[in-house]
């Protein structure tokens, strides 16, 4: 009888071969061997094609999908076409996993039956002598560990500090399909719009303390570069403040989650003021069309990151 594969590991790949081979490796020393790496070459120039090669043959459940650039969001939707876990994990290619992180995220999920599990990460960078606060990516002050949430008490305790990125979240791969969920085409800020979409639907979330994710800082990377002047994050924090907007038309308004998806375009609003070269009257705009409000504590972190 063919053995069900628990996890699809989803790997969008592009230009990573200084980092490509640590990402594997962490892979291959997972505790948990039943899973399958679904990597999407998005076009690289590099050789991270050829490192995907050479590691074809040390899984037992391995495919390269070798496309034209598309984009991180067209990658990971891609490799979504050939999933076939019960569980959906989405991997960036230029950061690591530690050994157990499988092996304790089945357990965990398949103990209690759960939609979604949120765990930690732990920071790190290329640079000598960076500064990185290991509170980034740390929700020990917002969540109680293994207390089993319903979305409406998740949304509350997270709505302060809401972590939008896929990696740190271990998925139920029906929750992504049955409502046909898929990262929006040619977006910046991808993770903001679909975890939100994605906790949506969600009825039975864990949070796991550990720091199961490494998170790389790089230099040239997308988005640890000031973004502030890129008119593409700009319009694209635009689009997805409408779509929270007509997801809120669609909920009872005095829910956790709709108050939740205020919040959140409240702190999305917030962060345009920053931008250089913005169009004034379209930010305007969205205070009375989209219902917004400047977020006090977005604004601060937004100021602290320029006075840095």
């Amino acid at each position: 009888m063919k053995e069900t594969i628990m996890i699809s590991v989803i790997l969008p790949v592009y230009n990573v071969e200084r980092y490509l081979r640590k990402c594997l490796d962490s892979l291959l020393q997972q505790v948990y061997k039943n899973f399958e790496v679904i990597a999407v070459n998005d076009g690289s120039t590099d050789t991270s094609l050829i490192i995907l090669e050479e590691y074809k043959n040390k899984f037992q459940h391995y495919l390269i999908i070798n496309q034209e650039n598309q984009g991180l969001s067209e990658a990971r939707n891609q490799g979504l076409k050939y999933a076939q876990g019960k569980y959906i994990y989405f991997l960036d290619s230029d950061d690591y996993i530690i050994p157990e992180m499988f092996l304790n995220l089945v357990d965990l999920a398949e103990s209690n039956q759960l939609d979604l599990i949120k765990f930690d990460a732990r920071p790190f960078c290329d640079i000598p002598n960076s500064n990185i606060s290991m509170s980034n990516y740390d929700t020990k002050d917002t969540l109680i560990e293994n207390k089993l949430y319903t979305r409406e008490e998740y949304v509350q305790s997270v709505k302060k500090k809401f972590m939008p990125p896929v990696w740190l979240y271990f998925i139920k791969a029906s929750i992504i399909f049955e409502n046909n969920l898929a990262f929006k085409k040619g977006l910046l800020h991808e993770d903001e719009l679909f975890t939100v979409q994605l906790l949506k639907h969600c009825k039975r979330i864990m949070y796991d303390s550990h720091r199961y994710f490494q998170r790389r800082y790089r230099v040239n990377s997308i988005m640890t570069n000031s973004i502030n002047s890129n008119p593409k994050s700009y319009s694209s924090k635009i689009e997805i403040i409408k779509i929270f907007s007509e997801l809120q038309k669609n909920e009872l308004n005095k829910t956790n989650f709709n108050l939740f998806l205020q919040k959140r375009k409240n702190c999305l609003f917030t962060t345009l003021f920053f931008y250089k070269n913005k169009p004034k009257i379209e930010t305007l705009k969205l205070l009375k069309t989209e219902k917004v409000q400047c977020d006090l504590r977005t604004f601060l972190r937004e100021m602290k990151k320029i006075l840095m």
